[in-house]
């Protein structure tokens, strides 16, 4: 990830400012949404990201963008900051460091879970509320299917994994008897 160190103090930089506004939540959603829209205009990501390119070239873009979309005056003006000092490149990694200071902040997890085939409704809700127990945080579930783990789930929440799923207790089983 480009530029790591500097992407973090530009983060912290963000996430201060909005803490002391009460916008950390708006912020990052909206931080996001000029994100995706780099990511969804590779032509756009391109010229800003383009050192040739005047920094007076880009920050017309920009703004014309901003003008537009009418994002909160602080991200407004943070994003013309990336713009002037040629740190755009660097937003992906200045969002996910943001990202994960705003969950911290608002008591929020991320949790990964992996299963065989798709969890219902009822399913989600009764992991969200398990995860939730364990970590007394909120809850952000994100799913993804592997058929390869047979059942059962596998959960990633931080750095921490639970393998739950069949394929590593067959694995487990396997190993206890080829040792035993």
């Amino acid at each position: 990830m480009r530029g790591g160190a500097a992407a973090r103090r530009y983060a912290k930089a963000l996430m201060d400012l909005a803490r002391r506004d009460g916008l950390i939540a708006e912020i990052g959603s909206q931080l996001q949404q000029y994100l995706d829209l780099l990511h969804d205009n590779a032509a756009l990501r391109q010229v800003l990201e383009n050192p040739s390119i005047d920094v007076q070239v880009k920050t017309g873009i920009v703004m014309t963008i901003l003008e537009r979309t009418q994002p909160a005056p602080l991200l407004r003006n943070f994003l013309l900051l990336l713009v002037n000092k040629g740190r755009l490149p660097q937003l992906d990694a200045i969002c996910l460091h943001y990202a994960r200071m705003a969950d911290d902040e608002l008591g929020r997890v991320v949790a990964r879970v992996t299963t065989a085939s798709e969890l219902d409704a009822q399913q989600r809700q009764m992991v969200i509320q398990k995860i939730a127990a364990a970590t007394n945080k909120d809850v952000l579930l994100e799913t993804q299917v592997d058929p390869a783990i047979l059942g059962g789930l596998v959960v990633r929440v931080n750095n921490m994994i639970l393998d739950g799923s069949i394929r590593n207790q067959l694995a487990r089983m396997r190993k206890a008897l080829i040792g035993g």
